[in-house]
């Protein structure tokens, strides 16, 4: 009877692990909320300039929530990591909001992320 047991208690192991692998058992988060708009202020030179493709003159505000990087939020908006380097993402995000550093952002906030 204990062989039995143990035998059940191992396949429910293998079964779990292989089922959190293939599935996950965690959801996904939400998509942020926002709508895409062009720049149009006077600085839009400048902000294109900055951007490392000339298709990326567009933003998305997003409100921060918690546990959101800029990394993390950066690759929500292009489902794949971004195809830039992070400094040039820090640049860029900088750039959008008037000096605000990755580190000082605030739950609840709207920022401005590229869209690469």
């Amino acid at each position: 009877m204990i062989r039995l047991f143990i035998a059940a208690l191992i396949l429910v192991t293998i079964y779990s692990i292989y089922y959190d692998l293939s599935s996950g058992t965690i959801p996904e988060p939400a998509a942020p909320v926002a709508a895409t708009v062009p720049a149009t202020n006077t600085d839009t030179e400048t902000e294109s300039s900055a951007l490392s493709s000339p298709t990326n003159n567009l933003y998305i505000e997003v409100e921060i929530k918690a546990g959101d990087t800029v990394l993390t939020v950066a690759e929500k908006i292009a489902n794949k990591p971004i195809p830039v380097s992070i400094t040039q993402l820090i640049e860029d995000f900088q750039n959008l909001n008037e000096g605000i550093t990755p580190e000082k952002i605030q739950i609840g906030k709207t920022y401005k992320f590229p869209v690469y």
